[in-house]
């Protein structure tokens, strides 16, 4: 009748130790289970101490200890590590840097509105920041206009070249998250061919202009300014906005 007490108190600790999974409350009951039987163990050797029964006792001591590893070993497989905090990094937003002035030389090509008529401008600007100060690239190019003088109603073809300044003014200006770079600059200009021929007089503009840099590929230029140009004496001077878009590279 003990042996089948003890069988049966034995399964009743294997079963609720294997529903230990399910939670807090189910381990609650797997060690209300556990003291129980300890009790009943702790009871039977008692009772075999005062027989004398030397065997029995160290059979008993020998259960409970098995009872007590097997019951620090399952509470040791059901502690549940603390979640781990996981902290979002805030978004890293790259911006390609800005094309610098000062790299050396620029090349652009752009075209649009030249004094109010259709024009194309070729560009060369060279850095003078370590000749002179930073952000200062002197400009040498070439123009070419061509429509109706509203001022006369000529109609004129003119290449005319020029010579300038571009000094960058980036840090006054937004870049408005953007790869830009900003700049101000003038000209004067040399008319070298008009129409069949006629040269000589001058010109002048002046503009505010934006690189945007495109990497790998080169910069989308942006101008926008007012030009003029005296270029023959029996007409008067050509007047008007510009507006021009184009692309360049620098080296």
């Amino acid at each position: 009748m003990k042996k089948t007490i003890t069988i049966l108190l034995a399964i009743a600790f294997v079963t609720t130790a294997a529903m230990s999974s399910f939670g807090a409350t189910a381990m609650e009951d797997e060690a209300q289970a556990v003291r129980n039987y300890l009790n009943v163990v702790d009871a039977k050797l008692a009772k075999a101490k005062k027989a004398n029964q030397s065997a029995k006792v160290n059979q008993l001591h020998a259960e409970k200890a098995a009872t007590l590893a097997r019951w620090n070993k399952l509470k040791a497989s059901k502690v549940v590590a603390p979640a781990p905090i996981i902290v979002n990094p805030a978004p890293v937003v790259i911006i390609n840097p800005p094309a610098k002035a000062g790299r050396g030389v620029g090349i652009y090509v752009n075209g649009g509105l030249d004094a109010g008529l259709l024009g194309f401008a070729g560009n060369l600007d060279y850095d003078l920041s370590g000749v002179l100060t930073q952000g200062l690239s002197a400009r040498v190019g070439l123009n070419y206009v061509s429509g109706t003088n509203p001022n006369g109603n000529d109609s004129m073809k003119a290449v005319s070249a020029k010579l300038g300044a571009v000094y960058y003014v980036t840090p006054y200006l937004p870049n408005m998250g953007l790869p830009l770079t900003w700049y101000v600059g003038g000209a004067y200009l040399l008319p070298v061919k008009v129409n069949a021929g006629r040269t000589g007089k001058w010109g002048a503009e002046a503009y505010v202009g934006a690189n945007y840099n495109v990497p790998e590929m080169g910069t989308v230029n942006f101008e926008l300014g007012y030009s003029g140009l005296k270029y023959a004496d029996s007409q008067p001077a050509l007047k008007g906005l510009d507006l021009k878009i184009g692309y360049g590279m620098i080296f």
